[in-house]
């Protein structure tokens, strides 16, 4: 009777068990689902912060492709430091459907807070700050607009999220203390960049020359995204410039048994001084050899290529032949050719031409032409207009110009370059491969020019540089021949391409 009563005490046990047990599989499907949940909220927020993120850095890249000049979306570049009128800012806006984007206005969605944190030393931008965000919006009459350029959205009617980019000329000391160029934290002057750093020029820095000094500009990106995310990047950009320090207004590069033979009428030169032209008057910049080789010296006798040279001048023409020594000027150069003094290209070796041409050849601004190939006066392909009409032609092959024609830029040739007529070219000349060129008497290079033969007879890379071949055929009746201009092959030099010189994300 005992036994039978216990196990009536017992019944129960079991159910409570079971509840119990399910209460804490339950509790733990729900802290699962909650951090399931939780993770795909987290994962969904950080997809769309980072959508934010490369929709701003879309942005940005819109402006810096639209900066280039010569392509048909070329905005118009801000040509005055910020607040000093509306040629100091432009916005590129990029609105979704019928939506509002005026970051000048502080009432909008997508108004510009950070230009107000920013140091400007025009009086057209007003700063207001906000008694509800704390935050500081401008005002006036500061700015120019344009539209986005639909070619850039991923798909056709497409809106990339994106609202605005904000193109401005960098100023020192413009992102705050520290934020400096040259040391001083009170100079406001604008920043350019002479091909290396950015710095701020002078009429007499040698490092940063006001003639040839490219403005740095600063692109500032606001991206929105339908659920709210908010992201704002900055990037510094700058004009690309292939840098060439000449080591002679002509240079011969090889050897040891360049073939030249100079122009025999009185008005053939050529001159190392530093002339003008591309934009200027005359030249400032120190004189370089007329003609720089890579062996011999002068003396009793004179040696190597330097001897050969002079021996392929006519007779009663070596004061033509003028520049940073005593006519003849006729110089060993060949420490002035290796990577120290022409950024990074050794062009003592092989290699180092043919990477420096190569570069060229990526950088072209028209298509490689295949030769031979032959040109009559003025072509717009070969660079034919000032300014802004520079072209960096290349041509795998032989090439004939002729006529009257007149080109800027950077032409490189993997043949031999025969010029004849009036042709001038402003600007750097490359004769690789063969490392011929022929020329009348009447011609003019204004700039620089180098020659470099690379190749052997079948095409083959040599392993050292060969000798090159230089010829004027004819006297001439006008002032033709080689001239250095320092300011011809800076313009020259100058790229469409705009790099990145730094970049970074704003908290916004």
């Amino acid at each position: 009777m005992m036994n039978l009563q216990s196990k009536k005490k017992e019944r129960g046990v079991a159910l409570i068990a079971v509840i119990l047990t399910l209460m804490l599989v339950t509790a733990m499907a729900a802290a699962i689902l909650i951090l399931a949940n939780t993770e795909t909220n987290t994962s969904s927020n950080f997809k769309d912060e980072q959508r934010a993120f490369f929709g701003a850095k879309s942005g940005l890249e819109e402006a810096r492709d639209r900066l280039r000049t010569g392509n048909t979306y070329t905005i118009t570049r801000p040509s005055t430091a910020v607040g000093s009128g509306s040629t100091g800012v432009l916005y590129i806006l990029n609105p979704l459907n019928s939506e509002t984007v005026a970051p000048w206005t502080s009432g909008n969605a997508y108004a510009d807070d950070e230009i107000c944190n920013e140091t400007f030393s025009g009086t057209t931008i007003t700063c207001t700050t906000n008694s509800t965000t704390g935050k500081k919006y401008p005002s006036g009459s500061y700015y120019a607009t344009v539209t986005a350029n639909t070619t850039f959205a991923p798909t056709s009617g497409s809106v990339l999220d994106w609202k605005w980019t904000r193109v401005t000329q960098k100023q020192n000391n413009a992102f705050g203390s520290g934020y400096y160029v040259n040391g001083s934290s009170s100079n406001t002057s604008q920043i350019y960049w002479n091909g290396t750093h950015e710095c701020i020029p002078s009429s007499t820095s040698t490092t940063c020359p006001s003639s040839t000094a490219l403005p740095v500009f600063v692109l500032t990106s606001l991206a929105v995204t339908p659920n709210g995310s908010r992201r704002m990047v900055q990037m510094e950009v700058a004009e690309d410039r292939f840098s060439y320090n000449a080591p002679a207004a002509l240079t011969v590069d090889g050897g040891p048994n360049d073939s030249f033979s100079g122009g025999s009428s009185n008005n053939y030169s050529i001159d190392g001084t530093d002339h003008g032209g591309c934009g200027t008057s005359s030249g400032s910049s120190p004189a370089v050899p007329a003609v720089g080789v890579s062996d011999g010296a002068k003396g009793t006798p004179n040696t190597g290529d330097v001897a050969n040279v002079i021996n392929g001048i006519p007779n009663g023409r070596m004061g033509n032949y003028t520049g940073l020594g005593t006519s003849p000027d006729v110089q060993n150069v060949s420490t002035s050719l290796t990577s120290a003094v022409n950024s990074q290209y050794d062009l003592s070796t092989v290699s180092g031409v043919n990477t420096m041409v190569s570069a060229l050849k990526s950088s072209v601004t028209q298509p490689v032409i295949t030769g031979p190939a032959s040109y009559s006066g003025n072509a717009a392909s070969l660079g034919s207009s000032y300014p802004n009409g520079q072209q960096i032609v290349y041509v795998n092959g032989d090439l004939t110009l002729s006529g009257n024609a007149n080109g800027y830029g950077i032409l490189v040739v993997t043949g031999t370059l025969t010029v004849k007529g009036t042709v001038q070219w402003n600007g750097l000349v490359v004769v690789a491969g063969n490392g011929n060129l022929q020329m009348d008497g009447t011609n003019t290079f204004l700039g620089a020019v180098l020659l470099a033969k690379t190749k052997d007879s079948s095409g083959n890379n040599l392993t050292t540089l060969g000798s090159p071949t230089f010829g004027v055929n004819g006297g001439g009746n006008s002032n033709g021949g080689v001239f250095y201009s320092a300011n011809c092959l800076a313009y020259g030099s100058q790229l469409t391409t705009f790099h990145s010189v730094s970049f970074r994300e704003l908290m916004n």
